[in-house]
């Protein structure tokens, strides 16, 4: 899909979800409905059933609010429409297979790219403070990642680069927001991570943090050849490491 039609189609996307809050305020009787809503999904957040039945309520209410204008059919019969003509193109074009499996992406079979060793030279890449950052999404040639963000997700994708048979490093400096790494099977892993409020979930360990500073190993870190070190400091946020 051309990146002029995919604007266009953002654009069109936007006006009708802005014509959708227009209805909701124009129409007093959906506004109300939607309202108590969003207050019972507050209100339904945490554990408890009865907590969970008024989230329920609430996600009903605020839907079928939703779902009562003109223009929220007309956003979905586009989209629909688009997806149907060009899914996997619109797909790949806003990238969102970096976070969630689509029905049609076939699975292929990906090779690293290698070359013959040469001469390490420096380099110097700019940052952005605040936003997503994704590494890994195509195959690519490995370095120790070293990363400085103030706000946004973070994904790093190991399956896609050959890690080199020493210890490799990652090391992650970060404000807010939630980090996940993907290691494939047979990588020796060792978590050093910091935060002021947050999880950290490595195998089938899940560890709240306040202010608290937590060093796991995976059970075959001495035994495996190619290794890799993850070092993380966080303000508020969360640590995935996950398995392929």
């Amino acid at each position: 899909m051309k990146k002029s039609a995919l604007k266009l189609f953002l654009l069109i996307e936007g006006l009708l979800g802005l014509a959708v809050l227009f209805q909701l305020v124009q129409d007093t009787d959906l506004l109300l409905v939607f309202v108590f809503g969003l207050i019972f999904i507050k209100f339904g957040t945490g554990k408890g059933e009865r907590r969970q039945i008024l989230g329920l309520i609430g996600w009903f209410m605020v839907g079928m609010s939703i779902l009562s204008t003109f223009s929220v059919w007309l956003m979905l019969i586009l989209f629909i429409l688009v997806v149907v003509i060009n899914g996997k193109g619109i797909w790949s074009e806003l990238k969102l297979d970096t976070f969630v499996d689509v029905p049609w992406e076939e699975k292929a079979f990906r090779t690293v790219k290698t070359k013959e060793p040469e001469q390490r030279n420096g380099s110097r890449k700019r940052q952005k403070w605040i936003g997503n950052t994704s590494i890994g999404s195509d195959v690519y040639e490995w370095d120790d990642v070293n990363l400085t963000v103030f706000m946004g997700d973070t994904i790093i994708d190991l399956g896609n680069t050959l890690l080199p048979k020493e210890e490799n490093i990652i090391l992650i400096r970060k404000g807010f927001g939630k980090t996940r790494v993907i290691i494939p099977l047979g990588i020796g892993v060792a978590v050093h991570h910091s935060a002021i409020k947050g999880q950290l979930l490595f195998n089938e360990d899940e560890i709240d943090l306040t202010n608290e500073t937590v060093k796991l190993y995976s059970r075959d870190y001495d035994e495996t050849n190619r290794k890799i070190k993850i070092v993380s400091n966080c303000l508020l946020g969360d640590l995935e490491v996950i398995y392929l």
